[in-house]
Parts: structure tokens; C-alpha cells; sequence
């Protein structure tokens, strides 16, 4: 398999949902490159059950232009991480 060593990273972009970098790597056959990376921070996804039916939520989501039905999720910035059997 072949390997790809990063030498150099920087963020190009942040807010409060994401950030974007770009990484200079370097390939096993020597040749130089970037890949552009989208971090995002961990949320929680909610699939809320009550009996055989499923409970949505509408979103509006900008790059597509249209409101969707989707299961509720987010991120709490600034608290603590918990286990996932701590959430159930």
C-alpha cells in the first residue's frame, strides 16, 4: 500500500460548524501534493423511536436550497465528552 507523509498543514477556514485545511503531503514516489481536509466536530445524532414510528425534524439546508426531513442532531460546544452508553 502506498504511503502519504504530511509536512505541512494549514487552517484556511473556520467557523463555528467546521474547519478547513489543507495539508502538504508528500507521496511514496516522492511527488508533492495537497489535500483539502473538512473537520467537523462530534455531534449526536438522535433517532427518536415511539412505537414502529420515527420522529423527523425539518431542516433548511442552504447548499441544496430546500428544507428536508432529517433525524435531529447537533453539537454541545464546550462540554464534556460522554460514552455513548452514558447518553442511552
Amino acid at each position: 500500500m502506498d504511503s502519504i507523509r504530511t509536512v505541512g498543514t494549514r487552517e484556511v477556514y473556520r467557523n463555528n460548524w467546521l474547519t478547513i485545511r489543507e495539508d502538504d503531503i508528500r507521496r511514496a514516489d516522492g511527488s508533492a501534493g495537497i489535500y483539502a481536509v473538512v473537520d467537523k466536530p462530534t455531534y449526536a445524532l438522535v433517532i427518536p423511536r415511539d412505537g414502529e414510528r420515527f420522529h423527523l425534524v425539518e431542516q433548511f439546508r442552504y447548499p441544496l436550497g430546500l428544507r428536508r426531513w432529517e433525524f435531529p442532531q447537533g453539537t454541545a460546544p464546550g462540554r464534556a465528552e460522554l460514552a455513548a452508553a452514558e447518553l442511552a
